[in-house]
């Protein structure tokens, strides 16, 4: 997976993969959820972590207010930087 693809999860709904980081070992992606035209919605925000089992890559809604708290802050800063 990798920045700017849109995503499609098991439910259905589509993301487009914007930033991404590595934080402690691991790979978050900071997503915008898209609407059924694949317009973005902007009040469908959301960070993801990249699991890879073999060759399937799955990602799963980071819920912990800590790591999103951290990596909003690294989100922030690549934007700031660009």
């Amino acid at each position: 997976m990798k920045t700017n693809s849109i995503i499609v999860l098991e439910n259905g709904e589509e993301y487009i993969l914007l930033n991404e980081a590595m934080y402690y070992g691991k790979k978050y992606f900071l997503a915008m959820g898209l609407t059924n035209k694949r317009e973005v919605d902007s009040k469908k925000i959301i960070i993801f972590e990249e699991y890879i089992n073999g060759f399937e890559t799955y990602v799963t809604k980071v819920s912990d207010s800590n790591i999103i708290a951290v990596l909003t802050r690294m989100f922030k800063a690549q934007v700031e930087i660009a």
